[in-house]
């Protein structure tokens, strides 16, 4: 399964990336909300966006809100993560708000229940 992971700070993609890719998945990163949407402007369909909400350029709201009316792609699930104070109320049963900092095991729970 293909995995979208998109964060402004490097670090955090490289861990997800070698955690995610250690579990099996093909992980594909983006280090803000406008690199990701080309990749997916251009035919990345991945089974699951994993995008923090503040980034520059285009924050992952943004991305989501694109994905959801621009792309039209409703199954693509998205787990959107912030250190923010703010909580996220999505609507959508195809996307998860989970603050920073998360597990592990809670990432991956989550991502089985979104595939």
């Amino acid at each position: 399964m293909k995995i979208l992971v998109v964060d402004d700070e490097i670090a955090i993609v490289e861990l997800l990336t070698d955690i995610l890719s250690d579990e099996g998945y093909d992980v594909v990163s983006a280090h803000d909300g406008k690199s990701a949407l080309t990749l997916l402007r251009t035919g990345l369909r991945p089974a699951i966006v994993i995008t923090d909400l503040m980034m520059p350029n285009l924050d992952g709201m943004g991305l989501y809100r694109a994905l959801r009316s621009e792309l039209n792609a409703q199954q693509i699930g998205v787990i959107m993560v912030s250190a923010g104070n703010s909580k996220v109320e999505l609507d959508d049963p195809r996307a998860v708000f989970v603050p920073k900092p998360f597990s592990i095991d809670q990432l991956l729970t989550i991502i089985e229940r979104l595939a």
